[in-house]
């Protein structure tokens, strides 16, 4: 194959995810949240750009309830992209919502581990471990991460009661 036809191929390719991905994102923008997913797959296939198709595919499969395949995309995307953090903590959330807390907390220790300063991880990581039931130690040390990091935060409000519970 020449360089030009490769150059060609490789043109067609990126024009047709590129078409892909916008009505992937029109069906989303009406709320056909199937076809929209059909769409990004296809846009994938086709060569987009993984990251931002992966993330807009988490978002439709997500808005549409179905947490199981969206934990399978996020699954298949960090089996090649480990260190992605932003996707890892889209997928701890995500199997938190299917109660799949061993594998939430996992991705989430994981993410603490690597970004110290990201108030939010901490904040899910407590909620996740109180959830389950256990580790309210280890819980309590988190919410007070976030507290740390985020006085004034969204959720500090929700942090600091969980704190008082804690307290004999």
């Amino acid at each position: 194959m020449t360089q030009e036809h490769e150059g060609r191929a490789t043109l067609r390719r990126e024009a047709s995810a590129e078409i892909l991905l916008e009505r992937a994102d029109a069906s989303a923008s009406v709320g056909d949240m199937t076809r929209a997913e059909q769409y990004y797959v296809a846009a994938l296939a086709a060569g987009g750009g993984e990251k931002t198709i992966v993330e807009r595919l988490l978002r439709v499969c997500v808005a549409d309830r179905r947490y199981p395949v969206a934990a399978e995309y996020a699954e298949r995307y960090l089996h090649r992209h480990p260190q992605d953090l932003d996707i890892k903590f889209a997928a701890a959330s995500i199997h938190a919502a299917l109660g799949q807390h061993d594998r939430a907390i996992l991705l989430l220790e994981s993410i603490v581990e690597k970004r110290q300063r990201w108030s939010e991880a901490h904040y899910a990581l407590a909620s996740v471990l109180r959830d389950r039931g256990q580790a309210v130690a280890t819980a309590d040390f988190h919410d007070l991460q976030y507290l740390k990091l985020s006085p004034n935060g969204p959720l500090a409000e929700t942090a600091r009661a969980r704190l008082s519970r804690a307290a004999p």
